[in-house]
C-alpha cells in the first residue's frame, strides 16, 4: 500500500505540475503578446501619425509660398507686391523651412532608401528656395522669375506626392504586419493551449495507467484471498493457488504444488502434472527430503546464471529457470510450490510469489487440518470403520439419493454373538482385537459400492445402495458366514454374528424407519439362536429366511433335525434401550457393550420389538 501511495501521489505532482506550467505558459505568451500588439500599435499609430502631419503641413506650406511667390512676381502694383514678399520672407520661408527639418528629423531613422528620397526632397526644396530668394528677385524681370519658380517646383510637387503615397503604403504594410503579428500571436497561443490540453490529457491518461497498474496486484492477491477462504478442500487450494500463479506471472509458467506426506514418507504432486512433465519421473520415488526447498526451509533455485551448490533431485530435471518455495507454517513446512519458465524470475516477481506462497500456506494447513479432524471425528479409531455419526449421515444421504432415484437401498444391521462372554473371559485386549478383525471381514466381504460403519459395542451397520432384498440377503449371508469362519492368531475364539435385513421401499418410508425394522429383524435373529440372517417384512406373515433356497439344495437326503424349541422372548427382551447380557446371552442395543470394547455413540432403543410378528425368520446351520 505504501508503494501504492508513492506511486498515485508522484502521478498526481506530475499531473499538477505538468498542468499548472501550461497555465503559466500560456498566461505570460498571452500577456506578452498583448504587451507587444499594443505597443507595437502605438508606435505605429505615433509615427505615423507624426510623418503624415508633418508631410501634410510642408505641402500647405510649399503651396502657399509657391502661391505667394507666383502672386508677388505676376503683381503689376509695386504695393501688392512688395506685401506678398514680405510676408513670404518674414512667415512663410521660416514655417517652411522650419517643417522641412522636422521632415528630415522623423525619417532620421528610415532605411537608406526613404532618406534619400528626403534629401532629394531638400535640393528641391533648396532649387525653389532660391528662385524665391531676394537676390534672385532683385536680378531677374518678374516674368523670368514666374517662369523659373513653376519650373522648380513641378518636380518638388510630384515628389511630395510621391513621399505621401510612399508613407500611405508604409502605413498599410505596417498595419498589415501588426495584423500579421497578431494572428501568429493567436495562433501561438492556440497551438500552446492545445499541446497544453493534448500534453495535459497525456499526463493523466499516464497516471491512470500507472495507478491501474500499481492496484492491479493489490486487487489480484485481494481476489486469490478471497478465494481461498471458500475453498472447500485442500485439493481446491491447490489448484486455486496453480491457477492464480500461472494467472499472474509471464506465460509460459507451468507451476506444481508438492504436497509433503509424513505418513507414507513420501513427496507427491498435489495438482495434476503437464503431460510429458519431467517431474514425473523425479517425483516416482520422491521423499519430503528429497525436495531442498523442503528440507531447508529456503527458495531454492536452478537454471539461473549462478550455479548452486547443491542441486535439487526433484527439479533439476526441468529445462530452463526453476524456483521452488516452501510453505511453511508454525515452522513446520508441509509442501512446496515449483514454478517453472524458460528466464528467471525478476526481484518483483519474487516478492509476488513468496507473498502468494506464504498467504495460501496457513490456508492450506487448515484445510488439511480440517479434513484430517473431520476424518477422525467420522471413523472408529478400533476398527477403522466409520462411527454412529457417519452411519446416521449416510443412511439419511443415501436414503434421500435412493428416494430421488427411485432405487432400492437395504440396510443390514450385525451383532456379535456372546461378545460380552468374549470380554468377561479373555478380556477386553481380545474383545478388542475381535472388532478390529470384524471390521475387516465387512469390508472385504462388501462390495466397493457399499458403506459399513460401527454402530457402537459389538454392533455394526451396512447400507447396500441400488440392491433389491434377493441381493440383500446373498450379501448379509457372505458377511455372516465370513465372520463364522473368522479366526484370532494364537486364540481359539469362536464368532459369529447375528444380521437383520431391512429394504426400502419395501419395509419403510423413511430413514429412522428402515433403521427401526432392521433393528426389529436383528432382535429376532438372536431369539432364533443368533448366526443367523433375518429378513424384516411390512406383513403379519411370519417365514423364514435359508441360504440352501439360494443356492439350491445342499441337505444330505434323510428327515431333518428338528429345530430346538424356541423359549419365546424374555420380560427384558420386550423392554426398549439397551439390555445387559444374561445367561450367556450378550447385549442387543446399538449402545457399548457392558465389557467397553471401543467407542459406542450410545444406545438406540430397539423400538418395535413387539414387531416380531412381522418378520420372516430364517434359520441357518450351525446356530449358536
Amino acid at each position: 500500500m505504501r508503494n501504492l501511495a508513492r506511486v498515485a501521489t508522484s502521478s498526481l505532482v506530475a499531473l499538477c505540475v505538468g498542468l499548472s506550467l501550461v497555465v503559466v505558459a500560456l498566461t505570460a505568451i498571452g500577456i506578452m503578446g498583448a504587451h507587444w500588439s499594443t505597443i507595437l500599435g502605438r508606435q505605429i499609430a505615433s509615427n505615423e501619425l507624426a510623418t503624415s502631419t508633418a508631410t501634410g503641413e510642408l505641402a500647405r506650406n510649399l503651396d502657399t509660398d509657391y502661391v505667394t511667390g507666383e502672386e508677388a512676381f505676376l503683381a503689376t502694383n509695386s504695393g501688392m507686391r512688395s506685401h506678398a514678399l514680405g510676408s513670404l520672407y518674414t512667415t512663410l520661408l521660416p514655417a517652411t523651412e522650419a517643417d522641412m527639418t522636422n521632415l528630415v528629423r522623423l525619417h532620421g531613422t528610415d532605411p537608406p532608401t526613404m532618406r534619400a528620397d528626403i534629401q532629394r526632397l531638400v535640393r528641391q526644396w533648396d532649387a525653389v528656395r532660391y528662385e524665391l530668394s531676394p537676390t534672385t528677385v532683385g536680378a531677374h524681370p518678374a516674368a523670368t522669375l514666374a517662369a523659373g519658380l513653376s519650373a522648380d517646383y513641378l518636380p518638388l510637387g510630384q515628389h511630395l506626392d510621391r513621399l505621401l503615397a510612399a508613407e500611405q503604403a508604409d502605413g498599410q504594410s505596417a498595419e498589415l504586419a501588426q495584423s500579421a503579428d497578431v494572428e501568429r500571436i493567436i495562433g501561438i497561443l492556440i497551438g500552446v493551449a492545445v499541446a497544453g490540453l493534448l500534453g495535459g490529457g497525456f499526463l493523466l491518461y499516464r497516471g491512470i495507467q500507472r495507478i491501474r497498474q500499481a492496484l492491479q496486484p493489490g486487487l489480484n492477491q485481494e481476489e486469490f484471498a478471497a478465494s481461498l477462504q471458500i475453498a472447500s478442500d485442500e485439493d481446491e487450494a491447490h489448484e486455486l493457488l496453480q491457477r492464480y500463479l500461472e494467472r499472474i506471472l509471464a506465460p509460459k509458467t507451468t507451476v506444481v504444488v508438492l504436497n509433503s506426506n509424513n505418513s507414507s514418507d513420501r513427496l507427491e504432486a498435489a495438482v495434476p502434472l503437464p503431460a510429458g512433465s519431467p517431474l514425473a519421473r523425479s517425483l516416482r520415488r520422491a521423499e519430503p527430503r528429497s525436495c531442498l526447498a523442503v528440507r531447508s526451509g529456503r527458495t531454492h533455485r536452478e537454471g539461473s546464471s549462478r550455479l548452486a551448490l547443491l542441486s535439487c533431485p526433484v527439479c533439476a530435471a526441468y529445462p530452463g529457470a526453476s524456483s521452488c518455495v516452501p510453505l511453511v507454517v508454525g515452522g513446520k513446512v508441509i509442501g512446496s510450490v515449483l514454478l517453472n519458465r524458460p528466464t528467471p524470475y525478476d526481484e518483483a516477481e519474487e516478492h509476488r510469489i513468496h507473498e502468494s506462497v506464504n498467504q495460501a500456506a496457513p490456508v492450506l494447513a487448515n484445510l488439511r487440518n480440517l479434513a484430517i479432524a473431520e476424518i477422525r471425528a467420522a471413523t472408529d479409531g478400533l476398527t477403522g470403520l466409520p462411527n454412529k455419526r457417519a452411519v446416521t449421515d449416510t443412511l439419511k444421504r443415501m436414503f434421500a439419493q435412493a428416494a430421488t432415484e427411485k432405487s432400492p437401498l437395504a440396510l443390514l444391521m450385525l451383532d456379535l454373538d456372546h461378545f460380552k462372554q468374549v470380554n468377561d473371559q479373555r478380556g477386553h485386549a481380545v474383545g478388542d482385537q475381535v472388532l478390529a478383525n470384524a471390521g475387516a471381514v465387512m469390508r472385504g466381504a462388501t462390495r466397493s459400492s457399499d458403506f459399513a460403519g460401527r454402530n457402537g459395542g459389538e454392533e455394526f451397520a451396512i447400507l447396500l445402495p441400488n440392491t433389491e432384498i434377493p441381493v440383500a440377503l446373498r450379501i448379509a449371508e457372505r458377511v455372516r458366514a465370513a465372520i463364522a469362519e473368522m479366526s484370532l492368531p494364537g486364540l481359539d475364539v469362536a464368532v459369529t454374528v447375528s444380521v437383520g435385513v431391512a429394504g426400502y421401499p419395501e419395509h419403510a418410508s423413511t430413514p429412522d424407519r428402515l433403521e427401526r425394522m432392521a433393528d426389529a429383524a436383528l432382535y429376532l435373529a438372536k431369539r432364533q439362536g443368533r448366526n443367523r440372517v433375518e429378513l424384516a417384512v411390512p406383513s403379519a406373515v411370519v417365514g423364514a429366511f435359508d441360504p440352501t433356497d439360494l443356492a439350491g439344495p445342499t441337505h444330505p437326503a434323510g428327515p431333518a433335525a428338528a429345530p430346538p424349541p424356541d423359549p419365546g422372548p424374555a420380560a427384558a427382551d420386550l423392554v426398549p434401550g439397551p439390555r445387559p447380557g444374561a445367561n450367556g446371552q450378550d447385549a442387543v442395543g446399538n449402545g457399548q457393550s457392558s465389557g467397553g470394547n471401543g467407542q459406542g455413540s450410545g444406545g438406540n432403543d430397539l423400538g418395535g420389538a413387539g414387531q416380531a410378528s412381522g418378520l420372516e425368520r430364517s434359520r441357518n446351520p450351525g446356530n449358536a
